[in-house]
């Protein structure tokens, strides 16, 4: 991530005079010192010639489907851009979010389109097998990449190109109510614990969904994998059958869900401590308990990994269809867009409330800050076609193991194979 160059210049100026004389007489002369050897007088130093910033112009074509309080943020961030190239002209287009899939597709298909796209994680796959977004690949360094939050760019790596960048993120994470439970829980074992202690009467310490969508992020963070990069099932294995069998120690922390509203709506109403959700309920849990009642917690540690949820993004694309100055512009634009201070810009809870997609951002949103954190341990959400594979065999999967007790390496066996069908006919095979 980071790199310092040091420069050592040394110069060294050595200058050695013997001059003696002798008489031959009894009196002796004292040593006359040597004359001082002529140097033409010192130059003064000259400072070195600035190089000049690089000079952007063209125009930018933009094209969004933000809410009027995002879009606030996105002038602010426009506005910051040209502070610093004035040269550089923007044409912003808001198209509702219905309508800008299919307005891009069929304008950047027939060489037109924006140069810019803000939009949807799930459309980047197709758009890039159809070559309607470049691959950023050749334009950005590795120093810049490791600003982002791992699982965010590894949303947007495709068929070993970055098809887009992640400008903000959003996903699962675990919500605690401090009233109910003043500490974060640092490992499973000790979630369980501070759960069965807060759990009174009609309070429970902890309501834990697992559902798939929400719980198999948690494979990946005790160090097993979902799928392969291609789409490949890899979950039927040891570390799949651990992670099925964390999911039913679950309800040894209290009441578990599978896709049902109970454990928000207990959360709402004071009477649940912990409690698995996404981010996008974050400003609804506030208005019910209050922000100073309300914390996001890192994911608390299991054996030799961790609990995760998963990252989600909304991506700015670049059009396949840009070129000269207005490429230029626009690859500058794109890469500003997650520096540090437009971060920022798009993270004023008043405004954009975006969490930041890169590291270093200085957040003031006590909430949006710990929710950075708690996405140092996400995963990444899987956009490619192969993952539509996965839901209904696996949703059956972890049914039968919660709700009728069959054997986990039985029913991912039976996901297992029915994935790979499916996957089959995804593929055209």
């Amino acid at each position: 991530m980071k790199k310092t160059l040091w420069l050592t210049l040394s110069v060294v100026l050595v200058a050695v005079f013997v001059l003696s004389a002798c008489r031959p007489a009894a009196t002796p002369t004292p040593t006359q010192p040597p004359a001082q050897p002529t140097q033409p007088p010192a130059k003064p130093t000259e400072p070195p010639t600035p190089i000049p910033a690089p000079t952007l112009k063209g125009t930018i074509t933009l094209w969004h489907a933000w809410k009027e309080s995002e879009i606030a943020s996105l002038n602010e961030v426009i506005a910051a851009f040209q502070a610093e190239y004035p040269d550089v002209k923007f044409d912003v287009l808001y198209v509702p979010f219905d309508d800008l899939r299919g307005k891009f597709e069929t304008a950047a298909s027939t060489g037109g389109g924006p140069a810019v796209l803000i939009g949807a994680a799930d459309w980047g796959p197709a758009f890039y097998d159809a070559g309607l977004v470049a691959d950023l690949t050749p334009y950005l360094s590795s120093d810049f990449l490791a600003t982002i939050n791992e699982a965010a760019l590894g949303a947007v790596q495709y068929k070993g190109a970055i098809i887009g960048l992640p400008q903000t993120i959003k996903g699962v994470v675990m919500y605690r109510n401090k009233a109910i439970i003043p500490e974060a829980p640092k490992t499973w074992e000790d979630l369980v614990a501070k759960a069965k202690a807060a759990t009174q009467g009609d309070v429970v310490g902890a309501n834990l969904e697992y559902g798939f969508f929400f719980s198999a992020a948690h494979l990946h963070g005790i160090g097993g994998k979902l799928m392969e990069p291609n789409g490949d099932p890899a979950f039927n294995n040891e570390k799949g059958v651990e992670w099925v069998n964390l999911l039913v120690s679950f309800k040894d922390a209290g009441p578990t869900e599978y896709y049902t509203d109970n454990d928000v709506n207990l959360f709402k109403a004071g009477k649940a401590g912990i409690i698995i959700d996404g981010t996008w309920n974050m400003g609804s849990l506030v208005e019910a308990i209050g922000a100073e009642n309300l914390a996001i917690d890192p994911w608390p540690a299991y054996k030799d990994g961790h609990l995760s949820g998963y990252v989600q993004t909304e991506n700015i694309y670049l059009s396949a269809n840009v070129t000269g100055d207005d490429q230029k512009a626009a690859l500058a634009f794109i890469q500003f867009f997650l520096s540090p201070k437009a971060q920022a810009l798009l993270a004023d809870p008043k405004k954009a409330a975006h969490i930041p997609a890169v590291k270093g951002v200085e957040v003031a949103d006590p909430l949006l800050k710990q929710a950075v954190e708690a996405f140092a341990l996400g995963t990444a959400f899987p956009v490619i076609p192969e993952m539509g594979a996965y839901w209904a065999p696996m949703d059956t999967a972890l049914k039968s193991v919660f709700d009728q007790g069959a054997d986990p390496a039985a029913a991912l066996q039976q996901a297992y194979d029915s994935i790979v069908a499916k996957i089959k006919e995804i593929r055209g095979q």
